[in-house]
């Protein structure tokens, strides 16, 4: 892994603003949260069965062999048989954990046809805002998850699509390392099942904003950690490429996004407990925002966290300062990976993103193109971030239709 790199400061402005408002509402009619208990930062599995394996069984299982199933209908995919599958992974210490996910396959998908692992923009702190969850059981705050039914469209045309809770059992937003891991993993498991009849499939991922990190690892661990998987392209859109410019943007003042950059912090403290400390530096104030956002999901946490800043949470009261959280970030960020995809890559960002910096993507999509991947870059326009998921996507599903087609791959990009 490359050092910590700082390119540009800034401040972001954006979609949070209207987030906000809409949020206030919710945030008012909901329980306070209690603050007794330990203080600890960690998050559990959810108490279904389905969630938990004899640890034993999990560890003398191969990556991606799954371990538990249930069928479950949602709302997003009526009319499509839906199997969500738990099976076996593994964290970025290489510690066994059990993943799960969410297998939506037509009736009449031909056999080993095309496979979309699809990677949802998971900003949370609780597992309850898993696809395996929302999906099943949408509340007010993770209704807009039925957004994904636009995979609909692909479903028609036979694709089977995996929805992974990538960020683990843990919780840990946004380890990209973990969350290409598991997704990786649901490949393993969809290909394996005999339920699935994706022995010889081509597969592919798509994912935007925080799916795309998780996209972005799927193509840089593949070689290393996967290359049994077809995997023939991925699409990865929006995408922070350095963390570490993410953190000097939020900075020490108070921010519109801060909930989300403590939701980050916590993340990473669940993934690296040995690195970040955070437990032993969090201030009164810290641990009262935590125990309010802990089991929260995107909505909830730009709200209850807006305007905090780093002082208020944290003993020092200085963000770079925190060695061992930049070290976190940085090695959960593409643009300091020192390895590159050599799968094929399809790859956007709005030159107008007000949230997440155009000049980190495309100096990673530069960077991909001298070293020989063969990737498609395609800035866009859109206005601000989550217009850029939109303005995109189609180019992207075309480009995914021709590698499952077996079209060879493009190579569309400046050095």
């Amino acid at each position: 892994m490359t050092g910590t790199t700082i390119r540009r400061g800034g401040v972001a402005r954006g979609p949070v603003a209207a987030v906000l408002v809409v949020c206030v509402a919710l945030a008012a009619v909901l329980a306070a949260v209690p603050r007794a208990g330990a203080q600890s930062l960690a998050e559990g599995p959810l108490p279904a069965p389905f969630y938990h394996t004899d640890p034993e069984r999990l560890a003398g299982a191969r990556n991606g062999e799954v371990i538990n199933s249930r069928s479950v209908s949602m709302v997003a995919f009526a009319g499509y048989p839906v199997t969500e599958i738990a099976y076996r992974s593994t964290d970025t210490r290489d510690v066994p954990v059990l993943a799960t996910a969410s297998v939506i396959r037509p009736a009449h998908a031909r056999p080993d046809g095309p496979v979309l692992s699809y990677h949802h923009y998971l900003n949370a702190l609780g597992q309850n805002c898993a696809p395996t969850e929302t999906l099943v059981n949408p509340t007010l705050e993770t209704v807009q998850d039925n957004a994904m039914a636009f995979l609909r469209l692909k479903l028609r045309e036979g694709w089977t699509v995996i929805i992974p809770d990538h960020l683990g059992p843990k919780v840990a937003y946004p380890g990209g390392q973990l969350s290409g891991r598991i997704a990786l993993d649901g490949m393993r498991a969809v290909r394996d099942d005999p339920r699935f009849d994706a022995r010889n499939s081509r597969f592919g991922a798509l994912g935007y904003s925080g799916g795309g990190i998780a996209s972005a690892w799927v193509a840089n661990l593949h070689d290393d950690y996967a290359p049994d998987v077809n995997l023939v392209g991925v699409a990865q859109g929006g995408i922070p490429t350095d963390m570490t410019t993410m953190a000097r943007m939020i900075g020490n003042a108070p921010h519109p996004a801060f909930g989300l950059a403590f939701a980050a912090a916590v993340g990473m403290a669940r993934e690296y407990p040995d690195e970040v400390r955070l437990e032993e530096r969090l201030t009164p104030t810290g641990w009262d925002l935590y125990h309010s956002m802990r089991g929260r999901c995107t909505a909830m946490l730009l709200t209850l966290g807006a305007f905090r800043s780093v002082p208020m949470v944290l003993e020092g009261g200085d963000l770079m300062a925190e060695e061992g959280l930049l070290r976190a970030f940085a090695e959960n960020s593409v643009a300091l990976s020192p390895d590159v995809p050599r799968v094929p890559v399809f790859m956007w960002h709005s030159r107008t993103d007000p949230l997440v910096p155009y000049w980190d993507a495309e100096a990673t999509a530069k960077r991909y193109c001298r070293e020989g991947t063969p990737i498609v870059w395609e800035p866009g326009l859109a206005p601000e971030h989550l217009l850029g998921a939109v303005e995109k996507l189609p180019a992207a599903l075309d480009w995914l239709q021709q590698r499952f087609d077996g079209v060879p791959a493009p190579r569309a990009c400046t050095v």
